[in-house]
């Protein structure tokens, strides 16, 4: 059995796989489908969670889900006024599904993406991706670490998604906004770009370097394969047929992707 989350509106399901034909799994305000195989569960809806955007389980099972505010103000008086939030989810009973929900950290910037590692729920919210810890373990973070300063803001606030954890023990992040970056490289240049990137760093944040540059507009999120080999969902791949705007890019070392425009 193969178990996996997803959220839609205020709500959070899990989807399984079973073996049984496809169907059309209804909820309130919301239907879905899904391939043969799989079966669609609630496992927490509002009032634990408002707008669930990402989620990440720790090692205990506890579900950390970003939540946003339903604020459509600009980035900038989003930042200045911090809506958002970090809600930690428990099943107390193990049945699957979510009883318990714990404010973990508030005040936040616009989540767009979380990662647990190494006892740290680690936060996208741009320009900025922050390291929340736990540690008198009461449920609420009490250490707040600016990881890593993406140092932009633009009006799409897209300027930031992930982190994401490689195979290789780095951790990665996806630019996504043409505002300019500027990164220090010791003994070197500094490293200045306009453009798309996937960047990654070493735990501690050292050795930040990109990895992909261009091809997209906008790297939305990376997975891995088994071979450690990046695949990348991305914005306005091709961009002159209506409905196909988004793709999936295998990021190949020495590769070569051009975007479609013509």
């Amino acid at each position: 059995m193969t178990r996996c989350l997803l959220r839609a509106g205020a709500l959070v399901f899990a989807v399984i796989a079973s073996g049984l034909q496809a169907a059309q799994f209804k909820f309130p305000n919301q239907t879905l489908s899904v391939p043969n195989g799989y079966t669609v569960e609630l496992v927490a809806s509002s009032p634990l969670v408002d707008r669930p955007i990402y989620g990440a389980f720790d090692e205990q099972g506890r579900f950390y889900v970003v939540d946003s505010s339903g604020s459509n103000e600009k980035p900038a008086q989003q930042l200045e006024q911090k809506p958002h939030r970090v809600v930690r989810l428990e099943d107390g009973d193990g049945d699957g599904r979510f009883e318990k929900a714990t404010v973990f950290a508030d005040k936040m910037m616009f989540p767009e993406g979380c990662m647990w590692f190494d006892g740290s729920l680690y936060v996208a919210a741009p320009p900025s991706i922050w390291k929340l810890t736990d540690t008198n373990h009461d449920g609420i973070t009490d250490v707040r670490e600016e990881w890593h300063h993406g140092k932009t803001l633009t009006g799409c606030a897209n300027d930031l998604h992930g982190p994401y954890l490689g195979p290789d023990g780095w951790i990665y992040w996806c630019k996504g906004a043409f505002a300019e970056q500027t990164y220090e490289q010791p003994g070197r240049p500094p490293f200045v770009s306009r453009a798309a990137h996937i960047f990654r760093a070493r735990p501690d944040h050292t050795g930040v370097e990109p990895v992909l540059t261009g091809g997209m507009d906008n790297p939305v999120s990376v997975a891995f394969t088994g071979a450690g080999e990046r695949i990348l969902c991305g914005t306005f791949f091709i961009t002159h047929e209506p409905g196909k705007r988004d793709g999936l890019i295998h990021a190949i070392y020495g590769g070569f992707t051009e975007k479609l425009t013509t």
